[in-house]
């Protein structure tokens, strides 16, 4: 078979191109990576296939191999954890491997570790992200079973809202105990106020007081009417890191907004909503600046952005409020599904050694047991079982490395207890079937949780 010609162009940190010649020479240009990368920046991948090649095998040596086809390029790689990671590649074209013999590889160093008081600037959205997953008992889990001492404040509205002021880590409520009014802006242009304001009394509280400081975006930060407020968002947010910048001693950890339900929004706005969260964790935004980290909170619960779904980057259907409501704010299902994941992200900030899958978060005793799958590995399916002590509100998900859904077998259902048993046919909500590789199951039923690991193998 004649090796097929496949311009590759890797974006790692905005310096690394790779480039595969028809002689299948892998060549590689650095301009030391090692002062670029850090733990959990995003390395953008991008490919250009000529005719006839059906897909490229990426190894990135950190337990993560994908099998990349034409219409998924670019392609986001995390890598979590500090190292020299050699990626190597194998085209198939006609079903026919065909390996690279030169190699690519990645230094990712990593960040620095601040200390372990944390703040949570949010609203109603993060308010019932923390208390619907039982986040703070999360994180006391684990400072109870590794020995850490991670501290969560978070801050709520400051006026004009039934929730107002700041609780402390033992959640101890103090409604009229407030930073200042800028509290209740947590938009772009409310964050570029707080940080860039010359006399900021909000700023300075956060950073006198405060480790590791989250800021999630409200939601109405998605309602991005036209592009000029699209680049208005950028420019307030490069500013914002150029003051973040300045205190490499803390570490900032940015959160987007949730999507909208489809009666909240239209396609042009969700989509600006996609660039815009996209951007601000995107190589071009993240890289280089060791004190910053992001939580997808939109990607997790927005569907992909497919431009044949009319409901693409909106809120998924399992994780609205009931029928009939036009709330846009995630269920109570939606924050057990992600505040583990969100607990993991904090954990690791604070632990860099612990591996934050949604499997390994530190969980209390469940009243279910979720059996392993048979067969493992398997393709084309696989038989998931489980058994409920008592009945509860019973879902079950799968999710890739990364804790982005992929596909739920069984949405929020009222289950008696007993034995049951499910099957997954290694495809997504879409019906297309999923390349190779370890995928994550988990099981909910009322307030207890359950995951595992398995393996597909097309």
């Amino acid at each position: 078979m004649a090796r097929p010609r496949i311009p590759i162009t890797c974006l790692l940190a905005l310096l690394a191109t790779c480039t595969a010649t028809s002689a299948g020479t892998v060549q590689s240009l650095w301009h030391d990576p090692a002062d670029f990368i850090y733990n959990e920046d995003r390395v953008d991948c991008h490919w250009s296939f000529s005719a006839g090649t059906d897909s490229v095998q990426v190894d990135f040596h950190d337990g993560s191999t994908v099998t990349i086809t034409p219409d998924q390029t670019p392609y986001r790689h995390i890598y979590g954890d500090a190292g020299r990671y050699d990626l190597t590649l194998t085209v198939w074209e006609d079903g026919v491997a065909e390996p690279y013999d030169e190699q690519n590889f990645v230094f990712v160093r990593q960040r620095p570790l601040p200390g372990n008081n944390y703040m949570f600037l949010h609203h109603s959205t993060g308010r019932n992200l923390i208390t619907d997953s039982g986040v703070r008992s999360l994180l006391n889990l684990h400072n109870d079973r590794y020995g850490t001492a991670i501290e969560l404040w978070d801050h709520d509205y400051h006026s004009g809202n039934s929730y107002t002021g700041i609780i402390l880590p033992d959640s101890t409520v103090y409604s009229d105990w407030s930073y200042g009014e800028e509290a209740n802006d947590i938009q772009p242009g409310g964050y570029y106020s707080i940080f860039t304001g010359v006399a900021s009394a909000f700023r300075d509280s956060l950073l006198n007081r405060h480790d590791v400081i989250v800021m999630k975006n409200d939601h109405q930060t998605g309602d991005i009417i036209h592009d000029g407020q699209l680049a208005a968002y950028k420019y307030w947010y490069l500013q914002i890191r150029n003051v973040l910048d300045q205190h490499p001693e803390k570490r900032f950890i940015l959160v987007s907004g949730p999507p909208r339900r489809p009666e909240d929004i239209t396609n042009n706005e969700a989509d600006r909503a996609r660039v815009f969260y996209d951007w601000l964790q995107s190589p071009e935004f993240m890289n280089g600046h060791s004190n910053i980290s992001f939580f997808d909170l939109f990607d997790y619960l927005a569907y992909p952005d497919d431009p044949s779904d009319p409901q693409r980057n909106m809120l998924r259907s399992q994780y609205r409020r009931p029928y009939g409501e036009t709330d846009s704010h995630p269920n109570e299902y939606a924050n057990s599904v992600i505040g583990p994941l969100f607990a993991g992200m904090l954990i690791r900030v604070a632990d860099p050694s612990w591996i934050s899958v949604v499997s390994d978060v530190p969980q209390p005793t469940a009243a279910l047991q979720l059996h392993p799958n048979h067969p493992n590995p398997f393709n084309p399916s696989t038989a998931i079982a489980y058994d409920l002590e008592r009945p509860g509100l019973t879902s079950l998900g799968i999710f890739d490395l990364s804790g982005r859904l992929i596909r739920s077998i069984l949405t929020p259902t009222m289950q008696q207890a007993g034995n049951y048993a499910l099957r997954w046919d290694g495809t997504d909500d879409r019906g297309r079937a999923l390349p190779s590789g370890v995928y994550l199951y988990r099981l909910h039923s009322g307030s207890d949780a359950a995951s595992r690991r398995m393996v597909l193998v097309r």
